[in-house]
């Protein structure tokens, strides 16, 4: 899941196909020009403020065979101005030069879903202001519980501008007793500190996680990497992100998702793009705009005229399977049935929902069904309500401008655009979903509002 390539920017602006594997990536990164970038303020932090020094001393521990730029590579990631973690920045290098970067740091560094808000500095001093942030398909903590998966808590952020270094860096999928490398750019103001952490091994508690030896959680270091120590290609090569308390994020439970992020733009269904589906960039179930079939994955169709479905205009046209809606309350119907589509279950798995859609747990009588039925959904986006995993029962949490997902709540049912795309909000039946008491108004099925 989660696997394959598209090439094209945001926006719609496209880029020829490219062939990609995942596990030995590489991209060139490019110097870039700075004019014209937006910029958190008009001012470097200069070097006495990032401690050159510091940074250079602090790549002492790494061996002749790992790369001396990888420094370069980490940024501090601020919130307000004010640094609260750290992050991994790699531009988009698509093309002859870049026009925009991109930072990963983990999700419980971004507490608030405003990207103007947070900015990321490099080496080089120049703040650059984030312009979207979009959330992997399980970052979510209710959706690391199923198959004991562990939420991908990680956060994509899109730059404003680009990142002006030269590096190349690579995805590593996940192999035991990896000697590794942690950077960061820490709270206490060390910039980029280094240390070798001895070796990365297989989390058995979550499959999405690697434990590292030696690592102690430090203010601010949370979102930095975890870089493989004796690259032989002198590059770098990204074995996890940082999350604390010892555990990381391995890069194979996060890189197809950000390199097809990257090749031809996330779905999000807050910038419709009326070209966003082609047969070079084909769309996953519940995503459109698309034009044909062509402009669909295998075994999906081009459905017309019901973007409202998802939150897209209602005219836009949307990859769907063929046929009426089905489900089943029978355990694993989807895996059997080669896998649902949106709106459908039993799922016991992600890999049982149809490309990128995520398999929501115990949200059954949302589809007229069981409340222990799990339903294939479409992932969070940039202007969707995170989900509420704590069924907190506070009145209005779902908005119109930040709508609520199938089986969440507390909606308005005199609102529904307080729902995603065609959703209802279905008074009184809080219970159902796990809240506190039937007094919370939960987001359904149109058909079954």
């Amino acid at each position: 899941m989660w696997s394959s390539i598209r090439v094209r920017p945001v926006g719609g602006r496209r880029r020829g196909t490219e062939k990609m594997k995942i596990d030995r990536l590489w991209f060139a990164m490019l110097a870039a020009a700075l004019a014209g970038c937006a910029f958190e303020t008009g001012e470097l932090e200069g070097p006495g403020a990032l401690g050159m020094e510091e940074l250079l001393t602090s790549e002492s521990p790494l061996t002749s065979g790992f790369a001396g730029q990888l420094s370069n590579l980490v940024a501090r990631w601020r919130m307000n101005g004010t640094t609260v973690c750290s992050a991994v920045v790699i531009p988009d290098s698509v093309g002859p030069t870049i026009d925009s970067g991109w930072a990963i740091t983990t999700s419980h560094c971004v507490v608030d879903t405003d990207p103007t808000l947070y900015s990321v500095v490099t080496n080089d001093g120049f703040p650059t202001n984030v312009d979207k942030l979009y959330w992997h398909p399980i970052a979510e903590s209710n959706l690391g519980t199923v198959n004991n998966y562990g939420s991908v808590d990680i956060v994509f952020a899109r730059l404003e501008g680009p990142s002006p270094f030269i590096a190349n860096v690579s995805f590593e999928m996940l192999r035991a007793n990896r000697h590794v490398v942690q950077e960061s750019a820490r709270m206490n103001g060390t910039w980029t500190f280094s240390r070798d952490t001895g070796y990365v091994s297989p989390d058995p508690t979550y499959e999405s996680r690697i434990l590292v030896d030696g690592i102690t959680s430090e203010s601010g270091d949370a979102g930095g990497p975890i870089w493989d120590r004796a690259d032989p290609n002198n590059g770098s090569i990204l074995e996890g992100i940082h999350r604390g308390s010892g555990h990381g994020i391995h890069s194979s439970s996060f890189a197809g998702w950000l390199l097809e992020a990257m090749a031809c733009g996330p779905f999000d269904t807050s910038e419709p793009d009326a070209a966003f589906c082609t047969p070079e960039c084909k769309c996953g179930a519940g995503e459109g705009d698309c034009d044909s079939d062509a402009d669909c994955k295998a075994g999906l169709v081009c459905g017309h005229n019901i973007g409202d479905l998802v939150g897209l205009p209602a005219s836009y046209d949307l990859c769907v399977e063929p046929g009426a809606r089905q489900s089943s309350s029978t355990s694993g119907y989807c895996a059997s049935v080669g896998g649902c589509q949106l709106y459908e279950g039993d799922c016991n798995t992600h890999d049982d929902c149809r490309d990128d859609l995520v398999c929501r747990p115990n949200v059954g009588f949302a589809i007229g069904m069981s409340n222990s039925v799990d339903v294939c959904d479409l992932p969070r986006m940039p202007g969707t309500k995170a989900y509420n995993d704590s069924k907190d029962p506070t009145p209005g949490r779902c908005t119109a401008a930040e709508p609520c997902a199938l089986g969440d709540g507390d909606c308005n049912p005199s609102n529904h655009a307080t729902c995603r795309g065609s959703l209802k909000c279905k008074e009184n039946v809080g219970q159902q979903f796990g809240f506190p008491g039937n007094d919370v108004d939960v987001c359904v099925h149109p058909d079954f509002y």
